[in-house]
């Protein structure tokens, strides 16, 4: 009889910062995994860049191209997309993953930023509650009302609650106190994921493994958003990794229904110093320095420059983490840097002068074009570049085929680092989507026996095949 799977996301976990994890005893059952059952930690690169909606694409559907960041600017449709609170990819979701198969077709796939073909959600996306239109899914309302039914739910979803809401407001006054910034934003969404959202999450995984749906796969982002808080090595955010080594021992204990378990991360995530931090001005503000008489909009923020119907142009500044891809608003194809370079002269290599810009791509025909504190670098002369941020000949491939994206920017920027913290475009005191450091090796945890290399996994979309071949193999399909 065949066996069934269910894969967990942990979301912003990178290699480093489990095999830490399991180092301290943070994630007890984690190690149990490794020693009783013989798991193995397989580390991977995500690719660039470094974000969930990029990797799980990938993950899901083998195939994340034409998603540039967290959020882009689509040229053709004009509008923002993005993902979380208030995702919009459903406005341009048609021309995407077209004949590809799915990894949980015909299963669940629970909070995660995508169907992926699966026939239930369990009214559960990731961070938007809209997309349950799968022909059997259920509304989240038909899993939270049981879910709070049961006492011992109830009750545990209270004590949490109340722990959490103190653990939290503890770390902030530390944090504080300490001269630390954490970002507010993110510790109020950490503390509606940890109390509410991951434990919801958990108790869908096991109803859908009672039920037997299969592959199921379920995202968990309480790390992610409390790294986003505090950063990833501060003492409240590895507290975080002992709530998720507890989920991880709850859903496996329900293995006995015929399930194999697979625990996965999509990227990792490094320590961050704000791009306007320390007397330094906004992007959006420099841009419109740089450009003047055009009005430029940051996505998440302010917008600077002359009114609308004064302003020869618009700009859209749209920033994922360490990344930013810069669009002029009223082009609906992307700018060749040869006419970019011919009306704005100044504006590259002014950004590349910039102590928080690492590098500037931009795409002249099929070449990639970069620059790095205001020279101009082509070919395989950028490897010497980049050669600090990764293994180059692995690296620059990635820069390249993100530069190949037709949604991508006129202009990407990439967040130096400082000290061992990378400058992000957001108000994070953690971050990842760029390139350097943590967040662009997740890991891979699965059982020996089933033979797994990722050694030249170099991009998420090549976990597909992986995890597509380990699901045929366990209900007896194939090889």
């Amino acid at each position: 009889m065949g066996r069934k799977l269910v894969i967990l996301h942990v979301d912003g976990v990178s290699a480093d910062s489990l095999e830490q994890a399991l180092r301290e005893g943070e994630m007890p059952f984690v190690q149990h995994l490794i020693d009783a059952e013989g798991y193995v930690v397989h580390r991977y690169r995500c690719g660039v860049p470094s974000t969930t909606p990029f990797a799980q694409a990938g993950i899901l559907y083998g195939d994340n191209a034409e998603i540039p960041s967290f959020r882009w600017w689509d040229r053709e449709r004009r509008v923002l997309v993005q993902f979380g609170a208030r995702s919009s990819f459903k406005k341009v979701a048609d021309t995407y993953f077209r004949d590809c198969e799915p990894l949980t077709k015909g299963g669940a796939c629970i909070a995660a930023c995508y169907p992926a073909g699966a026939a239930d959600d369990f009214g559960i996306a990731y961070q938007d509650r809209s997309y349950g239109q799968e022909e059997r899914s259920r509304s989240a309302a038909r899993v939270l009302v049981p879910y709070l039914a049961n006492p011992v739910h109830l009750g545990d979803w209270v004590w949490q609650t109340v722990a959490m809401l103190a653990r939290t407001a503890g770390d902030y006054t530390e944090a504080r106190s300490k001269g630390r910034r954490p970002a507010r934003p993110y510790v109020v969404t950490n503390v509606v994921e940890e109390i509410f959202v991951h434990h919801l999450t958990r108790y869908a995984v096991e109803q859908a493994m009672r039920e037997g749906y299969s592959p199921i796969y379920a995202g968990f982002y309480a790390f992610d958003e409390s790294a986003h808080a505090f950063g990833p090595g501060d003492r409240s955010v590895r507290r975080a990794l002992k709530h998720v080594d507890h989920s991880i021992r709850k859903i496996a204990s329900a293995r006995g229904n015929g399930y194999e378990l697979v625990v996965l991360s999509d990227h990792g995530q490094v320590d961050t110093i704000p791009f306007a931090g320390a007397g330094r001005r906004p992007l959006g503000e420099v841009l419109a320095e740089m450009l003047p008489g055009f009005r430029v909009q940051e996505m998440k923020g302010k917008a600077y420059g002359p009114p609308d119907d004064a302003a020869q142009g618009r700009v859209h500044a749209i920033f994922s983490g360490g990344l930013a891809h810069l669009y002029f608003a009223e082009r609906r194809e992307r700018i060749g840097y040869r006419e970019l370079m011919t009306l704005h002269p100044q504006l590259v290599p002014g950004l590349s002068g910039l102590e928080q810009i690492a590098l500037v791509m931009a795409r002249d025909g099929e070449e990639d074009v970069f620059w790095k504190a205001g020279l101009e670098v082509r070919g395989p002369a950028a490897k010497a570049e980049i050669a600090h941020y990764d293994d180059p000949d692995i690296l620059l491939p990635q820069l390249s085929r993100l530069n190949s994206f037709k949604a991508a920017g006129d202009i990407v920027l990439f967040g130096a680092f400082s000290g061992g913290r990378q400058f992000n475009f957001e108000n994070q005191a953690g971050g990842h989507g760029s390139i350097g450091g943590d967040q662009l090796h997740p890991f891979l945890l699965a059982k020996r026996e089933w033979g797994i290399d990722t050694s030249e996994v170099h991009g998420a979309h090549e976990v597909h095949p992986i995890l597509s071949r380990l699901r045929d193999h366990l209900i007896g399909v194939g090889p």
